[in-house]
């Protein structure tokens, strides 16, 4: 089989050397790996004590022996929580699409910015729309900024100290600024912008939280500014939000089954 053009044989092989576990074998030696993957015992040793540095594999009750470690649960985790959050998430995005005539999306924080996650594109012909896995600042535009609201202060100003380059002429770039209009989202609980992340662009986002209180995405409505007026505004935020309550209510329903 031909390799890919981007190849790490390293990162190969520690991934074979994980694979290598499974319910029939949930503890492997070093010799054992050796054997079944056709490497030098050596280089197969180094792979397990990389990997069980970075909690990937941990030491066995038996002495030489490894199994699995807890740093794949937490992975699996995080993958598990964003299922069950695209999951009950994904009808409510479409009936607040669908109610609304605007794009809803899903986004989460990563790092210094923000992914959207899922999205239900507007049934009208000009609509707003983002690319899933699309990756956003987090100081324009409404969804981003519910998301750096709700991080803690320490973490806002780290944020602002790197840097806030206008991206619109609409773009928040003044620190002071950007945090009371930071304080403001926290204390209504919603954000609305216009024209920040993008021209001509009205945005409405709400934060979802999980049963810590923690928050753990944010959902929002975009479309064209003049869609997004006095007269309509807080019909808009009223349902964003009705849909954000729906949304932690089923996420919290599935926690306790």
């Amino acid at each position: 089989m031909a390799q890919p053009a981007v190849y790490l044989q390293t990162v190969d092989r520690a991934l074979q050397v994980l694979l290598q576990f499974d319910q029939a074998h949930p503890e492997r030696t070093s010799s054992e790996l050796a054997q079944a993957l056709g490497l030098h015992r050596s280089m197969v040793y180094r792979l397990l004590t990389t990997l069980e540095r970075r909690g990937f594999l941990a030491q066995a009750n038996h002495r030489g022996r490894f199994r699995l470690g807890l740093k794949l649960v937490e992975l699996g985790n995080v993958v598990l929580a964003d299922m069950d959050l695209r999951q009950a998430t994904h009808p409510i995005l479409a009936r607040l699409a669908r109610e609304t005539g605007e794009s809803a999306f899903l986004t989460v924080l990563s790092g210094d910015e923000s992914v959207c996650i899922d999205k239900i594109d507007s049934p009208r012909p000009v609509r707003v729309s983002l690319t899933i896995g699309g990756r956003y600042p987090l100081y324009a535009g409404a969804s981003n900024k519910i998301l750096l609201a709700h991080l803690s202060p320490d973490t806002i100003d780290g944020f602002i100290a790197r840097g806030l380059a206008p991206i619109t002429p609409h773009t928040i770039t003044d620190p002071a600024r950007l945090k009371e209009d930071l304080a403001m989202i926290r204390r209504q609980g919603w954000a609305h912008t216009v024209g920040e992340l993008t021209p001509d662009v009205a945005a409405v986002a709400v934060p979802l939280w999980d049963n810590n209180s923690t928050i753990v995405a944010a959902l929002s409505i975009a479309g064209l500014a003049s869609r997004f007026g006095e007269d309509r505004l807080p019909m808009l935020i009223s349902m964003t939000r009705e849909a954000a309550a729906d949304i932690s209510a089923q996420l919290l329903t599935w926690h306790k089954t």
